[in-house]
């Protein structure tokens, strides 16, 4: 997925003799905290709200010209890439350019946000599954194997490795909303299974109390 494919225009673009009140006006009718600069077609950055702030009304942008930010991302880059940019530099949005550095449209934080739910998954019915595992355990092809055998598929998948303890935490969703078979695959098999997120089976009340009046019955 690209950048390009979730961006959008319609967002003002600021100009260095534009005033102050006129960029604030702007950021509080979209509802952000930056905008982008451009000179002609060419994209210069940038400008925030609290640097605006700072200034007089009536002064143009151009004023704080050095306090400008070169923040951009390529449409052809990943949308991932856009997300990195987000975290570094706290924005409320990110401007998209092409190969001749114009702005071809921004990417806002709502947008950021469908594109993530849409690309993690997390619409899809499924049980998702934390596990922890040492980083030379790890083999992508044989906890598919161990799902797989359970008639389930991996749908998405997802790690960190937590510096702390060394290991790699991993979670996983499958295309099924009940995985207790699952896990107990995975703990046949030495994987510690640290969250799980899904239905219960029904049958298990069922077995526990059935296994409760055996247990009654024989004393």
């Amino acid at each position: 997925m690209l950048a390009a494919s979730i961006a959008i225009q319609g967002f003002p673009l600021l100009h260095l003799d534009d005033t102050a009140n006129f960029a604030l006006q702007n950021m509080d009718d979209f509802d952000v905290q930056q905008l982008a600069v451009v000179k002609d077609d060419y994209y210069i950055g940038l400008v925030e709200k609290d640097d605006l702030l700072d200034i007089e009304g009536t002064q143009t942008i151009a004023t704080i010209a050095d306090q400008i930010q070169r923040i951009g991302i390529l449409g052809s880059a990943h949308v991932l890439t856009a997300l990195d940019n987000f975290a570094k530099h706290h924005l409320s949005l990110l401007p998209v350019l092409n190969e001749q550095q114009e702005c071809i449209g921004v990417i806002p934080q709502k947008n950021l946000n469908e594109m993530l739910a849409q690309f993690l998954g997390v619409t899809q019915p499924g049980a998702m599954l934390v596990i922890s595992i040492s980083p030379y355990q790890y083999s992508l092809a044989e906890m598919s194997r161990l799902v797989e055998t359970n008639n389930a598929q991996i749908i998405q998948l997802n790690t960190l490795f937590d510096e702390v303890s060394g290991a790699f935490i991993i979670t996983i969703k499958i295309n099924q909303e009940e995985a207790q078979a699952i896990i107990a695959t995975f703990q046949r098999y030495n994987y510690q299974v640290l969250h799980y997120f899904g239905k219960a089976p029904v049958n298990n009340d069922i077995e526990e109390h059935y296994h409760h009046l055996m247990n009654y019955l024989d004393v």
